[in-house]
């Protein structure tokens, strides 16, 4: 199974290679219309969607981000995103997907919660994300966070006009569960620009998929992988 994967698009939808899967971990819709309801559900159901009949893949598996607060307050995302998609898009919350290539199946599991900071959604204090984390399954082949998990260098983002050197913003109960549930690929965003852009954990390899920097300016490449 060929996939692509990317993350933090912020209403950029870019052209991707030919592959089975392509996977979305959040920050999906436009900045200047992210608080704006009706103009996300637009957005969602003609932009988006049109781009997703067009990709040359099988499937788009995608989580929700802090900045998709559309998707926080739709009370029927999976079925509205598969509506106008046929089927190809599928939003996951805290849900399973299996998807089949042959006689083979890989499963995904998407979550979408990140540790609380500032007045955003899909955000908890790290006591609620580890009862929410509890429901991943042990050993799925791709786990979807948007969150980027404290192991390794992943979570240290760089020094900026607010600090002189590098900041720990990981998520250490996703961390924890990642080290408790063991998936075979992990793939991440939420933090544009952080000290890594992969890690390995025992037999975990874990990407941060963020396509854009600080400045929210294109910075980085889709990431194919052969699964």
């Amino acid at each position: 199974m060929k996939v692509c994967a990317i993350s933090d698009l912020h209403g950029y939808l870019p052209d991707i290679e030919e592959c089975d899967v392509l996977t979305i971990s959040g920050d999906i819709v436009p900045l200047q219309i992210q608080r704006n309801y009706v103009e996300s559900e637009n957005w969602y159901y003609t932009t988006f969607a049109d781009w997703i009949n067009k990709l040359p893949c099988d499937k788009v598996i995608i989580v929700a981000g802090n900045h998709d607060k559309y998707l926080a307050e739709c009370p029927f995302p999976a079925i509205n995103i598969s509506e106008f998609t046929k089927g190809k898009c599928i939003y996951l919350q805290d849900k399973n997907y299996v998807y089949i290539l042959g006689d083979k199946e890989y499963t995904i599991y998407g979550t979408p919660w990140c540790h609380k900071f500032g007045n955003w959604s899909f955000m908890k204090e790290d006591d609620s994300l580890s009862k929410v984390y509890k429901l991943i399954p042990e050993n799925v082949d791709i786990l979807l966070c948007h969150d980027t998990p404290d192991i390794g260098n992943l979570g240290l983002l760089p020094p900026s006009k607010w600090s002189s050197s590098w900041v720990n913003a990981g998520n250490f109960p996703l961390a924890e569960s990642i080290k408790e549930k063991h998936p075979r690929y992990v793939f991440c965003g939420h933090l544009h620009e952080c000290k890594d852009k992969y890690a390995k954990i025992n037999n975990t390899e874990i990407y941060n998929v963020s396509l854009l920097d600080n400045a929210y300016k294109l910075a980085y490449k889709p990431i194919y992988l052969e699964i």
